[in-house]
């Protein structure tokens, strides 16, 4: 299974970006594809920038969690989430608003998607955790997902953009139950000289390739895995 992960960033350059978003996603041929910084602003589109793509990419399976609602900056009100695309049937999809910690500005949630490839289950995790300068967010949403997902005695695997540079340092919330993308190095943010975006996969399955993409789809570089 090829699963790759890209932050949108929003409609910033979109007419620029597009066209070199859909020719990666066309070249590499994922099954599965979760975005982060998905969003509705219906003053440029009335549809999300997944929506657009999948028009041109025709995955048969999309779905979308845009739950979160804000002031914004440029147009009056902000609203932005996850999706994912999947050539595999989706059996099972959940929405989980996780903890918003004081200060924080944003509503973060996990996006659960469970797929049928043949005639196995395999359960996906698609999240995008809280940035500060100043203050650590992050490692307290990752501690949440894990929790729930340990609750529920789920083997998910779990991918998106975690907003911690070094996600080797949180090692012993999952060092025991899963294998980093972070052991082969890569860069997923070129322009800050960083990686933030991270797959981490259940030891039940196994890492068998990792690449990421030119530095033209977005301010993230798309990460994709090949997982057995």
């Amino acid at each position: 299974m090829k699963l790759t992960t890209l932050n949108l960033q929003g409609f910033t350059n979109w007419k620029q970006r597009q066209s070199k978003i859909l020719d990666y996603l066309r070249d590499t041929k994922p099954d599965i594809i979760l975005f982060q910084e998905v969003v509705f602003l219906p003053e440029i589109s009335p549809y999300s920038q997944v929506q657009l793509l999948n028009q041109e990419l025709e995955y048969p399976y999309e779905h979308s969690s845009i739950t979160r609602l804000q002031v914004g900056v440029d147009y009056a009100t902000f609203r932005e989430g996850l999706s994912a695309l999947s050539t595999f049937p989706v059996v099972s999809s959940d929405t989980i608003i996780l903890k918003k910690a004081p200060g924080d500005e944003h509503n973060r949630i996990i996006q659960l998607i469970d797929v049928r490839k043949n005639n196995q289950i395999i359960k996906i995790a698609n999240v995008h955790f809280s940035l500060s300068d100043t203050t650590d967010y992050a490692t307290a949403h990752l501690v949440e997902t894990l929790e729930i997902l340990n609750a529920r005695k789920e083997v998910r695997i779990i991918a998106g953009d975690f907003n911690l540079e070094n996600l080797e340092k949180t090692s012993a919330l999952w060092h025991d139950a899963y294998i980093a993308s972070s052991h082969i190095p890569y860069l997923s943010q070129p322009s800050l000289g960083k990686c933030i975006d991270y797959v981490l996969i259940p030891k039940a399955y196994r890492l068998e390739t990792l690449e990421v993409s030119n530095d033209e789809l977005s301010d993230h570089r798309a990460v994709t895995v090949t997982v057995l």
